[in-house]
């Protein structure tokens, strides 16, 4: 007897060994093989692009751009470059990864479409990461836990094979949208760590997403709306809709400090983009209100390529017919209602549904940008690298619910074996 009473106390031991040990494992088996999956498809599919040459912007971005052309890395060179790259444009840090491709491997493409493939997958990672962070929060932890490593990874890899990426990733120069996208998935892991930390690790994280959402600016400026789905993913998820004199007093704090960061961003680049929008319009072969018409057909189209990305219908340069009235095509004044149902709908359901209204904000809000009113192309299908993601997760939880209800119902209707008694 008292040898099985010391076997069970060693065994006893042994579990909570085990227990501890799992705790402290920094990261769990399954996140290891999430990783590995994303990198290796992402490997898979995008391997015979490596040697895909310069095309179009490439050229007077890159190829006749002498001051990427860095040999030799000093101070001087490096503020050279940032100094000429801010008199057109404030991408200065995707400039930059240019000047250290030129700098290690001159124009080898190689070099460059390696930067490129590493972002991507690091957006698949940020992406599988924010998605397991969001399902595992305590609002709704309760209905999407037992789904949400499926629906992460699901989602991360469509994201990452989506042929609606291709440009994002193979075109050299559109490191641009794909790092500001990184950057911008990167901040909101950031954002819901400090939200879930205390004490000093939080001061850390919130101060890493003020630097990391520069580095997405200065990437690219569709990066700057991602204050507004910070402000919506707090009052989404960790105030839950909390509508209480406490509630409101966040929410007019969200409300004024974003107000702050558009008066600030205003007053530092305001003039530069209306001159920049005013001499666009000069050259363009459609006016301002043609443009805005037109990107209602454009963001309704964006979404069929989501669905039906067939090789006949992705394409670099569009020549898509022009929006002149709401009724001219008739198809205008219909994508204007359809579009106006869509975000009406997210809204009304926001507070029962609140990850099917905040993923379908996503989508029409991170393409507010680059459809609205700038002097832009009319269509571009690199402008879905971040957007995307909204129609992307919506499916995954869909495919990963739709699954479930298959086998619960195949297991309801399989026949039972009753037991035979002699």
């Amino acid at each position: 007897m008292p040898k099985r009473k010391k076997s069970q106390k060693q065994d006893s031991g042994k579990t909570t060994s085990l227990k501890v040990q799992r705790k402290r494992m920094p990261f769990p088996l399954h996140h290891f093989i999430a990783v590995l999956l994303i990198v290796g498809v992402a490997l898979a599919v995008y391997s015979n692009t490596f040697s895909v040459p310069f095309h179009f912007d490439d050229r007077p971005i890159i190829t006749e751009n002498p001051y990427i052309q860095i040999k030799v890395f000093t101070w001087e060179r490096v503020q050279q470059l940032v100094k000429n790259t801010y008199k057109e444009t404030i991408r200065m840090f995707s400039i930059f990864t240019f000047a250290l491709n030129y700098y290690f491997g001159g124009f080898n493409v190689f070099g460059y479409h390696l930067v490129n493939f590493i972002i991507h997958v690091a957006s698949g990672i940020f992406l599988y990461w924010f998605l397991i962070l969001t399902f595992n929060l305590p609002h709704l932890k309760e209905r999407y836990s037992a789904i949400s490593y499926r629906v992460a990874l699901f989602g991360s890899l469509i994201f990452i094979v989506h042929p609606i990426q291709t440009q994002s990733v193979t075109y050299i120069v559109q490191r641009m949208t794909s790092m500001g996208g990184m950057f911008y998935l990167f901040s909101m892991v950031l954002y819901i760590k400090g939200r879930l930390s205390s004490g000093k690790i939080q001061y850390a994280y919130f101060g890493g997403v003020v630097l990391v959402y520069l580095l997405g600016v200065f990437s690219k400026e569709n990066v700057a709306i991602l204050p507004l789905f910070m402000a919506l993913y707090e009052f989404y998820f960790f105030q839950n809709f909390d509508l209480s004199p406490h509630g409101q007093k966040i929410l007019m704090m969200l409300g004024g400090v974003l107000l702050g960061l558009v008066a600030l961003g205003f007053i530092i680049w305001g003039n530069r983009y209306i001159e920049l929008t005013i001499a666009g319009y000069e050259y363009r072969t459609f006016t301002l209100s043609e443009r805005i018409l037109t990107q209602f057909r454009v963001v309704l189209y964006y979404l069929s390529l989501l669905i039906y990305p067939h090789p006949s219908r992705l394409n670099l340069d569009y020549d898509f017919s022009i929006s002149k009235t709401i009724f001219d095509p008739p198809t205008t004044i219909l994508s204007m209602i359809i579009i106006a149902g869509l975000v009406g709908y997210g809204f009304w359901v926001a507070k029962k549904r609140s990850v099917l209204s905040f993923f379908i904000l996503w989508y029409f809000g991170n393409l507010v940008i680059e459809s609205s009113i700038f002097p832009l192309e009319m269509v571009y299908e690199h402008r879905l690298y971040l957007p995307s993601i909204g129609p992307i997760v919506l499916f995954s939880i869909l495919l990963v619910r739709g699954i479930d209800y298959l086998k619960n119902r195949v297991t309801f209707l399989k026949p039972r074996v009753r037991p035979v008694h002699h």
